[in-house]
């Protein structure tokens, strides 16, 4: 089960985003995915800052009703593993990039994401 990022999600829920038809195609594909607490967190405040409460709120509603997506909540082993990559990544990783990171390596899994700093940290 992949992680999603803030990157994958915004990007399902905003089709003036560069990678729209990209996430479309991945949320598509058969299988689920997880999104940590303070990742959907993250996308829906964004969400709301550049396209109002509607969208949202729309974008929550949809991905609550999803049948193939777990939101998942932070254990303190996961927190821990964050502020690790946080703290010795010196500045190259953000926090919330440290958590999708932290929770791929947890369940031995890929991120469903856009972002280039975690897809070359996750390969380093």
């Amino acid at each position: 089960m992949r992680i999603a990022d803030t990157s994958f999600l915004y990007a399902l829920f905003s089709i003036t985003d560069d990678f729209h038809e990209k996430a479309l195609k991945e949320a598509a594909k058969p299988g689920s995915f997880s999104i940590p607490a303070e990742i959907l967190s993250e996308t829906i405040a964004l969400i709301h800052y550049r396209q109002g409460f509607q969208a949202a709120r729309a974008a929550g509603d949809w991905i609550r009703a999803q049948a193939g997506i777990e939101i998942c909540g932070a254990s303190r082993e996961i927190l821990e593993r964050t502020w690790r990559l946080f703290a010795s990544s010196e500045g190259r990783l953000s926090y919330p990039d440290s958590i999708i990171l932290a929770w791929c390596q947890a369940r031995r899994t890929r991120p469903l994401t856009f972002d280039e700093s975690i897809l070359s940290h996750g390969r380093g």
